[in-house]
């Protein structure tokens, strides 16, 4: 019966130690996710600034294409202006010649 104890213990032992294998080896491989993870996040920070980098540059982009457009909405109604006294200029000088 000792013996049976014995055994007994020593199979309860190899199964504890089993299981501490497998612990050890699951925290192996978490370990390894952990840094594969931290280099994707790495890789994704880099791709944040870069967009943010980019975003920045089309608000400018942007900022100036409405100058521009500010500047050219100008220009047509100068134009416009322009236009509508050269018409008046016109009707006025062939008043005068009829």
């Amino acid at each position: 019966m000792a013996i049976d104890k014995v055994a007994e213990r020593i199979a309860m032992e190899e199964r504890v130690i089993n299981i501490l294998l497998d612990i050890k080896a699951d925290v192996g491989d978490l370990k390894k996710g952990q840094n594969r993870l931290e280099g994707r996040m790495d890789n994704f920070e880099g791709r944040m600034d870069r967009l943010e980098t980019d975003i920045s540059e089309l608000k400018s982009d942007v900022s100036e294409l409405k100058a521009d457009m500010s500047e050219v909405k100008s220009t047509v109604n100068s134009l416009a202006d322009v236009l509508l006294e050269t018409s008046s200029e016109v009707k006025r000088i062939k008043g005068k010649k009829i």
